[in-house]
């Protein structure tokens, strides 16, 4: 007994097993995760290192290099970046995709432990954590209201950081325009002079009188008391009247010299939204953390717990978020599967002409698709872009082998087998091999799957377990249920309507007409074969022609702007023109909001990032891109800085442009001439935007002691570099706290008027005292000398590099290989090219994708092979994927889209799905030459017309379902409908192609075979 007619009998069991499908994909559904893109992050541990008052230079060498030489041996690094800026390190390991990141930090951490000795004394503990350091945010909140930014620092300091921080799946919470409380002390240089003061002389007063010391306990007999010996100052008044020093009779206290003020750190940090001054709460995620659920909880947490409790006058506002395109692009792909739904059941009822036999090959849908949401749900993957996409295929595949079953059977019915059941049974069981082999040929190509790796593989890996799953199941579907509902439910009426037979009539003409072809096709076969062959080798030439790219670019509604001011302008200077900036912002009519920040993160007082949120997609009609462009021809009027747009990153944590990549030398010196060079050649190439992030020309003063006489008049030379850092740099110098600090203690910030110390010149103001007590000016031991220095340095891979950001106004393919071009060139020996991002990633792509296109052309011939107990029929069937290739290349060209990684995973569908047409025609060609003893053109004559209705519906179906997201323009569309046109062009040549090309090879080897084989090896050989 078969597997169809065993269900047939057991009619009961077929329905529980499918409902069983049904119950669990509708639990699943309620729980699975939402998404952009399958999880992709790289696991990235970050180690942060402080060296108080270090230049890069001696954080570089005293720090970075031994933190990344010590981790360089942990297994399963992919790349190891660093920056070194002044008074910090921080080195990002990057590991190989699949890493155990808690495996990872537990090496990390014992590496580092093992070189914490050799770091400088005064270098702080390592920090490592789970989170790349310059990782972007997923989301942005701004603090706002009728507070002083003091208070709202403060508030957004102790109360929303620790609350989100708890969140499951935050990694950070990365504050923007910040300014936390400080009460400083600001010394006044003209003041001290007169009263003979010096910057030894305050900072001694305060460790002397401002004192706070345990005093332990005081016992006697059976009572103890504690004695508290807090002599500090706990208000801005009492600090005020401390002593300094004595002047003859009359006592000098620190307001005579300086003015105490309750004020910030200083300022360095700057943050609006939309022009009004604010403070910003940037969620990173931990690597890994599904995008969509964290701020789902965060925004929960808002609506339940935080928004109810702020304080009066306090707002909180969302200005960037990254699952708004999330949820759009899913609700996007909902709609196109339902109208796909729609279409595919069309085709069905156009195609059987029969309501009822449409609705049995439907219920094939969403059985199988509920079922593989469930195993989506137990794998752990999410509905995002590439599941999704899955999905919508699985619309046109599910219901092939059913409409191949229902079709057979009902073609029996309607040659006037009389028994439902029995015309089920044989129906069914002469389909079987052909269905089980054609799903076996698709599950064959995307088992290839598991040999891939980075994040192309993770792309594949869920799109392939969606594919693998809901055809294994549809599959099941089509040999049980179906033939169930046949047999119980299908009739054939014996008088049909107007409708019926208008349609009949048109499939007949179709019919008729194909024989014709088919039968000149037999007659000029090595025509059909030479002209085809041609057409395929012309095809790939065209494929070679297509622009690639990693991923088409999205319109997310929301994308970043980056200033970049020359190194050395002040927060000032910054100030006046991210008001320019702003006004621009303000006057397009399509931003809603944005936030604007000055030095948040590792980026300087010269750098500015405004992350810019568009109206809705419904309510404009102009793509986030052109936005952009408008944007970027507006801010390149204004002087002095660069202004530039970005898309934000299609992985979490980089950023958005397409071509990104590293200059690498061991020579720092001679990096940054040569990558000058290299920027020079690239732009006169016009490459596109570039942004080169090179900060080596910080200007700088740099002090020199004349030791030898400064010795003699009595001075060290650390007496001179802590009055030079008190009066310019500043320092922390004591700890305060009053009735207003929530019991936190705030530090007490000593630094000279910032109107005092404008030139070097005015450095001539700092007096010490030597230690015979005499006053000795600082010009008098000390000068200064102007210099250039790098602000930050970056290394790459343990060499120095200059990161290049380029957003190519070419095909991404054609401006790599114009970049390795222009750096052969250009750079000498020692100097190389590191690519990073998408650029990195497109070079994998396309050499994982060569090798799953021949994994999967093997693994098919040997599915087949087994299957038709042949090693010649393989190779005929395998005809048809070159012609699908050659039809997606040429849909790629004529409706301009890239070769990407949507289009690529549909060419890969695509050389499975048409051996499925292939597999039916030569299925029951041997099928009516075993039975019947036919000829083997007389077989082809017989069968492949027979065979013709279900080859054009299965693939009509696919296509049709493919219809919607190839004219899709919402969230996502441009990966939709690349894939879309990849499958809707290579579909249709291959099943125009297959029906003609099929025959004339078939008929051309079989003969081939029956003539140079003998007749006992004929016999051996069932094909």
């Amino acid at each position: 007994m078969s597997l169809p007619q065993f269900f047939i009998r057991r009619h009961v069991m077929a329905v529980m097993m499918s409902a069983v499908l049904v119950l669990f994909g509708l639990i699943a559904y309620q729980d699975i995760g939402n998404d952009r893109v399958p999880n992709v992050d790289f696991p990235v541990i970050s180690v942060s290192t402080s060296l108080s008052g270090a230049d890069p230079d001696t954080v570089d060498a005293n720090v970075t290099q031994f933190i990344e030489r010590a981790v360089n041996t942990v297994p399963g690094i992919d790349n190891i970046s660093s920056v070194s800026a002044p008074g910090s390190s921080t080195v990002n390991i990057t590991f190989m995709m699949g890493q155990d990141i808690d495996v990872a930090f537990s090496e990390v951490q014992t590496r580092v432990s093992e070189v914490v000795g050799s770091l400088p004394n005064d270098a702080d503990s390592p920090v490592i954590k789970k989170v790349e350091a310059d990782s972007q945010p997923v989301l942005w909140l701004i603090v706002k209201g009728d507070r002083t930014i003091q208070q709202l620092t403060e508030y957004a300091r102790t109360t929303l950081r620790p609350q989100l921080e708890q969140i499951n799946g935050v990694g950070e919470i990365r504050l923007g325009g910040s300014r936390n409380r400080r009460i400083r002390v600001e010394l006044d240089a003209d003041a001290m002079s007169r009263e003979g003061v010096t910057v030894a002389d305050v900072r001694s007063a305060i460790d002397n009188e401002h004192v706070l010391a345990s005093g332990g306990f005081l016992v006697g007999g059976l009572q103890e008391r504690m004695l508290r010996l807090d002599l500090e100052y706990h208000n801005v008044d009492a600090l005020n009247e401390l002593i300094i020093r004595r002047s003859g009779e009359r006592l000098v206290r620190l307001q005579d010299i300086s003015t105490v003020i309750d004020g910030l750190t200083d300022y360095r940090r700057l943050a609006r939204f939309n022009g009004q001054e604010s403070v910003g709460l940037g969620v990173i995620k931990v690597a890994g953390a599904n995008t969509l659920e964290v701020v789902q909880e965060i925004e929960r947490r808002l609506a339940e717990e935080i928004r109810p409790s702020l304080p009066a006058g306090i707002e909180l506002a969302v200005t960037s978020d990254q699952s708004t395109f999330i949820k759009s692009m899913i609700d996007n792909l909902e709609r196109t599967l339902l109208l796909a739904v729609v279409l595919a059941g069309l085709v069905m009822w156009l195609f059987l002409k029969n309501l009822r036999s449409t609705l049995i090959i439907i219920v094939a849908i969403p059985v199988s698709l509920l079922a593989v949401t469930a195993v989506m749900y137990f794998a752990g993957y999410t509905l995002n872009s590439m599941t999704m996409l899955a999905i919508l295929l699985l619309i046109g595949l599910v219901v092939d082998d059913a409409i191949v079953v229902l079709e057979n059977i009902w073609r029996h019915r309607e040659q006037g087998e009389t028994d439902a059941v029995a015309a089920a049974g044989i129906g069914a069981n002469e389909v079987f091999t052909a269905v089980i082999a054609s799903s076996l040929s698709l599950i064959a190509i995307f088992g290839s799957v598991i040999f891939m790796e980075g994040i192309i593989g993770r792309f594949f890996e869920s799109f392939a377990v969606v594919v693998v799953f809901g055809v294994a199941v549809s599959t099941f579907i089509a040999l049980s249920l179906i033939p169930m509902l046949c047999a119980r439910f299908l009739s054939v009426p014996k008088v049909h309507g107007k409708a019926y037979h208008r349609l009949e009539a048109a499939f007949q003409w179709l019919d008729n007409h194909y024989q014709r072809i088919l039968i000149w096709g037999l007659a000029h076969r090595s025509k059909v074969i030479t002209v085809s062959g041609l057409a395929i080798l012309a095809s790939l030439w065209l494929g070679m022609q297509l622009p690639a790219e990693f991923a088409p670019e999205e319109d997310e509604g929301q994308f970043v702007v980056t200033m970049r001011a020359p190194l050395g302008v002040s927060i000032h200077y910054m100030d006046e023109k991210v008001a320019e900036m702003e006004a621009i912002l303000t006057q397009e009519t399509l931003v809603d909001n944005y936030f604007v920040s000055i030095g948040t993160g590792s980026a300087g007082v010269n750098e500015a990032t405004a992350f810019v949120r568009l109206l809705p997609w419904q309510q404009r009609s102009v793509s986030q891109q052109q936005v952009m462009q408008r944007l970027d021809r507006a801010f390149a009027e204004v002087t002095g800085v660069r202004i530039f747009t970005s898309s934000q990153g299609l992985f979490g944590g980089q950023r958005g442009e397409a071509l990104q990549f590293n200059v690498r030398s061991t020579n720092q010196e001679q990096l940054a001439v040569q990558s000058e060079r290299l920027l020079e050649a690239l732009q006169q190439r016009g490459l596109g935007r570039i942004d080169m992030d090179l900060r080596q020309n910080q200007p700088q003063l740099q002090l020199r002691v004349d030791r030898e006489r400064a010795h003699f008049m009595g001075l060290r030379t650390s007496d001179v570099v802590q009055a030079v850092n008190i009066f310019i740099g500043g320092a922390d110098v004591a700890r305060f706290d009053d009735d207003f600090g929530g019991g936190e203690r705030f530090r007490i910030r000593l630094k000279g008027r910032d109107d005092q110390f404008t030139t070097p010149a005015d450095l001539s103001r700092i007096w010490l005292r030597n230690s015979e007590g005499q006053r000795v000016r600082l010009d008098a031991v000390a000068h200064f000398e102007q210099s250039h220095a790098p602000a930050v340095i970056s290394r790459y891979n343990l060499q120095y590099a200059v990161p290049f950001y380029i957003a190519p106004d070419m095909p991404l393919s054609d401006a790599i290989e114009q970049l390795y071009t222009t750096a052969a060139t250009t750079l000498p020996n020692g100097f190389s090219i590191a690519l990073t991002g998408q650029a990195e990633e497109l070079g994998r792509t396309v050499n994982a994708m060569l090798f799953v296109f021949m994994i999967a052309i093997v693994l098919v011939y040997m599915v087949l092979a087994s299957q038709f107990n042949s090693y010649l029929q393989p190779v005929i069937i395998m005809t048809a994927m070159p012609l699908a290739v050659m039809g997606a290349f040429l849909g790629l060209g004529l409706t301009g889209y890239s070769l990407n990684i949507y289009s690529m995973i549909g060419m890969v569908l695509l050389i499975g799905v048409v051996t499925k047409n292939s597999i039916l025609l030569i299925d029951l060609t041997n099928q009516y030459r075993e039975k019947h003893s036919m000829s083997i053109n007389e077989a082809l004559r017989a069968a492949c017309p027979v065979r013709l209705r279900p080859v054009l519906m299965t693939s009509l179906t696919l296509i049709l379902a493919m219809i919607p997201a190839a004219f899709d323009s919402g969230p996502g569309g441009n990966g939709n409908a690349s894939l879309a046109i990849t499958v809707i062009f290579g579909m249709s040549v291959a099943t125009v192609l297959t029906l003609l090309l099929v025959p004339a090879a078939y008929s051309v080897l079989e003969e081939l075979k029956l003539r140079y084989y003998r007749p006992e090896s004929t016999a051996e050989l069932t094909g």
